[in-house]
């Protein structure tokens, strides 16, 4: 059985990140591959079936010099291969040890800016380890940009059976204390300029469209702003949600919306596909590329306000269409089942 020590940043079973996917990805592959957990924080009760060690020390050289020797122990045990998940700390670490190193990151990093330390670290980091991306488009974008010599281009993945789409969306939207009649776009997202979190307001303000509420999930620097933005508009915001509470709210959308300036693959396009929830989303990153090509026409350039308007009012009004592009996704996405997701990650190592 392959040894993989697989190195977190954060571990919290109530994030309402991607990360919970990692968590879930550790307790299917351990079945599969010897598993170390090394987590740089923890926030709560570590629940996974493989074993762990959690760092004390939070800060600087200290929690440097902590990882690393950490990792060597784990080298002499015959743990050679190191997943590590956007980490700067990790995969340095990981880099001094002499293992293979692989490094999971996927966005369009180059859109934004570092600090010096950060810039050069990612830049070295790269240039030396085996990048875990995909879609491909975005895996040339990091040779371009970053001189990456070697990657890999793993699928992201959903759970299909915890994301089925209920038969009947009205009794989901009662849950919400919706009106059967009310149609809901969904927003499920980190609450940044990055995420788009700053055109919400303005694409709910341009629609005319009759018992329309927006749904807000997400935390983040914007969410005072947008609190100010919509008390004149349907918009409903919950905060941040666990991910592993959020099937309910995607069950209960009709439309669900992605105005990010910069994406890679994302997880939500994929769970809004596997509860048969149609979406308007930016044409950016990797996206083009785990949607289904009927779905061209409601992939929008980022600020453009107007397209993520009319299509969502386009998808609410034409029923047919509709519940045709519905059926679509939720026989795409079965390519991206879990079970396919993880003997995908666990044939990295064989």
């Amino acid at each position: 059985m392959q040894k993989v020590a697989y190195i977190l940043p954060l571990y919290d079973e109530d994030t309402d990140t991607h990360l919970y996917y990692n968590y879930e990805l550790i307790r299917y592959a351990s079945v599969k591959l010897d598993i170390f957990v090394v987590i740089e924080k923890a926030i709560g009760k570590v629940n996974l079936n493989a074993p762990f060690f959690v760092q004390k020390k939070e800060k600087g050289l200290s929690r440097f010099l902590e990882l690393y020797s950490m990792l060597k122990k784990l080298k002499k045990q015959g743990y050679d291969n190191f997943y590590v998940h956007y980490s700067y700390y990790g995969a340095l670490a990981a880099l001094l040890t002499g293992g293979k190193v692989f490094y999971w990151s996927r966005g369009m990093s180059w859109l934004f800016k570092r600090g010096f330390f950060e810039e050069r670290a990612l830049r070295y980091i790269m240039k030396r380890v085996t990048l875990v991306t995909g879609p491909e488009t975005l895996a040339r974008e990091y040779v371009k940009y970053y001189g990456v010599k070697k990657y890999l281009v793993l699928s992201n993945w959903v759970d299909t059976e915890r994301f089925r789409p209920r038969e009947d969306k009205t009794s989901t939207k009662r849950w919400f204390a919706i009106e059967p009649d009310t149609k809901i776009v969904l927003f499920a997202h980190h609450l940044s300029e990055r995420k788009g979190a700053d055109l919400i307001a303005k694409i709910a303000a341009g629609i005319n469209y009759p018992k329309l509420v927006f749904f807000v999930i997400g935390n983040g620097p914007y969410s005072a702003k947008l609190e100010e933005e919509a008390k004149n508009l349907p918009l409903r915001i919950f905060g941040g949600v666990p991910n592993k509470d959020m099937a309910p709210y995607y069950q209960a959308a009709d439309v669900f919306l992605m105005p990010s300036r910069e994406e890679g693959s994302p997880h939500v396009i994929l769970d809004a596909l596997s509860a048969g929830t149609p979406f308007v989303a930016s044409d950016v990153g990797g996206v083009r590329e785990i949607v289904p090509a009927e779905f061209g026409e409601f992939l929008c350039k980022s600020e453009d306000v107007e397209c993520f308007g009319r299509g969502i009012v386009k998808l609410l009004s034409e029923k047919d269409l509709y519940e045709r592009l519905r059926q679509e996704g939720l026989e795409f996405v079965k390519k991206f089942d879990r079970n396919l997701g993880v003997a995908e990650f666990i044939n990295v190592f064989q």
